[in-house]
């Protein structure tokens, strides 16, 4: 269902604006921009999970965040699929975690020592299937608390899998938030989704935690306590990467290659490097040489959020 409000533009010219019931904007984008912020972070610890399930390089990234009806989103999942609904101490309604059963009988494939030949069939898990996806499962689950701890603790109460989304009950016509996550490869490209209704994220809202970023500590360190923090964060080792350039080949570009060729890495020598730390863009930066060793001067630090992508 679709309304039309008039809306005052500069001058004084009216104009009139749709507004979609059936995708309500629910959530500011500073709720938004915070839970762009926690996924971000569980992408990257999900890389490193699904890196060695599948014991092969994978990367997965945040790649959309949706608000849509709970019935459209049950609707949209494919049966037979890998469901698991979590249901949270004191909250509001359920998360689901859904993975495409393709990419789950990939998983198995590769966990039990075949090579796995990507997305075959679909059909639903055995017994001892679902078992080998629910062990990999359990680390995402633990990755997904641990992601979302330092703005509210959530607990699971129970824990239940699905196949089927006809089997799944939802009497809430409330909207769900569903974040979308690409897992990629050089070969492949799938998504799976988290979907948190609209209740369970109106009681963190009112915690205030989502919208001031996090939870502020109350506790403060004592003097040794902090001494040693920071003695503990200077000690840490982080991988600093400057890249020159980036560039696409095939496996038969690769194999041809021969001494004297010249790769197109397609950076401008007049514009700054990328430069990541731990494997994410953090600042830029122009190549140099200090004391007869090669450098880098940083040039800027790169916000983490692309406030353009959230308007």
């Amino acid at each position: 269902m679709n309304v039309k409000s008039p809306t005052t533009k500069p001058g004084n010219r009216k104009y009139v604006e749709s507004y979609d019931f059936r995708h309500p904007k629910l959530f500011s984008k500073e709720i938004m921009r915070t839970l762009r912020t926690i996924h971000d972070a569980l992408a990257r610890k999900l890389t490193r999970i699904f890196s060695s399930a599948l014991r092969q390089k994978v990367e997965i990234y945040l790649h959309q965040i949706d608000q849509i009806s709970s019935t459209e989103f049950i609707q949209s999942i494919d049966s037979p699929g890998v469901i698991y609904l979590l249901t949270m101490e004191g909250g509001s309604g359920e998360v689901i975690v859904v993975m495409p059963t393709p990419f789950s009988l990939y998983l198995i494939e590769r966990q039990s020592g075949g090579k796995g030949d990507p997305f075959a069939e679909k059909r639903t898990l055995t017994t001892i299937e679902e078992k080998i996806v629910n062990r990999v499962m359990n680390n995402v689950i633990r990755e997904l608390l641990t992601a979302w701890d330092p703005y509210k603790e959530f607990k699971i109460q129970k824990k239940l899998f699905e196949s089927k989304s006809d089997n799944i009950h939802h009497i809430s016509l409330d909207p769900t938030i569903v974040v979308r996550m690409k897992v990629e490869t050089s070969d492949w490209s799938v998504e799976f989704y988290f979907s948190y209704p609209y209740g369970l994220l109106k009681e963190v809202m009112n915690d205030a935690a989502l919208s001031r970023g996090a939870h502020l500590k109350d506790e403060q360190l004592s003097g040794p306590e902090l001494e040693a923090y920071e003695r503990t964060l200077m000690d840490a080792n982080v991988t600093v990467q400057p890249l020159l350039g980036k560039s696409k080949l095939t496996i038969k570009e690769l194999v041809d290659l021969k001494e004297g060729d010249a790769l197109t890495l397609g950076q401008k020598t007049d514009k700054p490097l990328e430069v990541h730390i731990n494997g994410v863009k953090k600042m830029t930066a122009f190549p140099g040489v200090i004391q007869g060793r090669r450098a880098v001067k940083i040039y800027e630090l790169v916000e983490a959020i692309n406030e353009q992508e959230l308007l």
